[in-house]
C-alpha cells in the first residue's frame, strides 16, 4: 500500500485546508440564512443510530484500513422537507497513521414527487480528526438521490476537492464525479436482498474512473438491523487507491436505530 505522509501533500497544488474551511463556512452560513427561517416554522422529527461495521467502505474504497470501526449518526427532518445531521466513524486511510475519526455534517432538502418517486439534495462536508495526515483528507460533496417505490435508488455525487494520491504531487484535492444505482427486493419475513453498481471518476494527472458493485442481504428486526454484502471493484480502483480498493471482500454491519 502506498504510504501517505504530510510531506507528500503539496500546498501549491491544491487549496489549503484553511481555504477549504473558509469556503465551507461561507456556504454553510448562506444555506443557514436561506433554510433556517423555514426550519423554525416547521415540525421536527429527530432520529439517529449506533453501528459497528467490519470495514468502512465508501464506493468500494476502505476508509478504515479494512478494519472494524464504530459509527453513529444524529439527524433531523421537518415536515417541509428540510433535513440535516451529523455522522461520525472511525477512520484510517494509511496503515502508518494512528487511527482517526471522520466527522461529517450534512444539510439538504427532500421532496415527495408523487406516490412512487421521491428525491433528495444534500450538501456535506467531511473532516478528519486526531491524525497527522487526517486533516489533509477533508473535502466537500454535493449529492442528489432519486428513489422509486422503496426498491430503486439512483445517486449522483460531485466533489470539487476529493482526496487522491497523485504520483509526483502527493495527496491532492481533485474533482470526483460518481453515479450509482442500487436495488432492494421486497421484504420477506424481515429479510431483503440488495445489489448495487456504481462508477466513480477522479480528475488530475494519472486520474481515471473505476467501477464497483455489491450484492448481499439485510435482516431487519427494528430497532436492530444486520447486513452482509459482497463488495468488489475493477482493476482501475486498485490503480487509484492501492490496497484500500475492495477486492472480493465481505462486509458485515450491525445497526441500532433510535
Amino acid at each position: 500500500m502506498k504510504q501517505f505522509r504530510r510531506t507528500d501533500f503539496l500546498m501549491d497544488d491544491c487549496p489549503s485546508i484553511t481555504d477549504i474551511l473558509k469556503k465551507v463556512r461561507t456556504t454553510a452560513m448562506l444555506l443557514a440564512a436561506i433554510l433556517l427561517p423555514h426550519w423554525s416554522a416547521a415540525a421536527e422529527t429527530w432520529g439517529g443510530s449506533l453501528a459497528i461495521t467490519s470495514d468502512y467502505l465508501v464506493r468500494g474504497i476502505s476508509r478504515s484500513n479494512q478494519d472494524p470501526v464504530p459509527q453513529a449518526d444524529l439527524h433531523v427532518a421537518t415536515d417541509d422537507g428540510f433535513i440535516g445531521g451529523v455522522f461520525a466513524s472511525g477512520a484510517q486511510f494509511d496503515s502508518g497513521d494512528q487511527r482517526s475519526a471522520e466527522l461529517s455534517a450534512f444539510l439538504g432538502h427532500a421532496w415527495q414527487l408523487n406516490d412512487a418517486w421521491r428525491a433528495k439534495l444534500l450538501a456535506s462536508y467531511y473532516g478528519y480528526l486526531h491524525s497527522d495526515s487526517g486533516s489533509q483528507y477533508n473535502y466537500a460533496e454535493l449529492g442528489f438521490e432519486a428513489a422509486f417505490d422503496d426498491w430503486l435508488n439512483i445517486d449522483a455525487v460531485f466533489s470539487p476537492d476529493a482526496p487522491r494520491y497523485v504520483s509526483g504531487r502527493g495527496l491532492s484535492g481533485v474533482v470526483d464525479k460518481t453515479a450509482e444505482i442500487s436495488m432492494r427486493t421486497p421484504w420477506n419475513h424481515w429479510v431483503a436482498a440488495t445489489a448495487g453498481v456504481g462508477y466513480s471518476e477522479y480528475s488530475g494527472p494519472g486520474g481515471g474512473g473505476y467501477a464497483y458493485w455489491s450484492a448481499g442481504g439485510v435482516f431487519d428486526l427494528a430497532p436492530w438491523s444486520m447486513s452482509l454484502a459482497y463488495v468488489n471493484t475493477n482493476a482501475e480502483a486498485a490503480a487509484l487507491f492501492f490496497s484500500e480498493a475492495a477486492h472480493n471482500r465481505w462486509v458485515a454491519t450491525v445497526i441500532w436505530r433510535f
